[in-house]
């Protein structure tokens, strides 16, 4: 899965394909890390509301080494990330249809 994949790049996954509240936990660790965050060196993470996999143990766990998480309304991507819009959904799209093309 990682192959080729930058240093310190993590990798997870679920047999449904989705994150859940391990895994954002496991995230929130790795984050944690690699910014060096600490109630001396705050860091922000801004993510999506999806707010089911947000769990009590990652909140206290990003409240104790200073992480702020912030999140963003649904659909408001567009507004906030035009790359995703502009650039990386054509790409998708074009890859996904090479990849059907086989």
């Amino acid at each position: 899965m990682l192959i080729g994949a930058p240093t310190r790049t993590l990798g997870l996954a679920t047999l449904s394909g989705w994150m859940n509240t391990e895994l954002f936990v496991e995230t929130m660790r790795h984050f944690i890390k690699h910014t060096n965050s600490s109630k001396e060196n705050p860091s922000l993470l801004i993510m999506g509301n999806f707010e089911e996999h947000i769990s009590l143990k990652a909140i206290d766990l990003a409240k104790e080494n200073g992480v702020t998480i912030l999140t963003v309304p649904s659909y408001s991507t567009r507004k906030i990330q035009p790359l995703d819009v502009c650039i990386f959904k054509p790409f998708k799209v074009f890859s996904m249809q090479l990849w059907i093309a086989g």
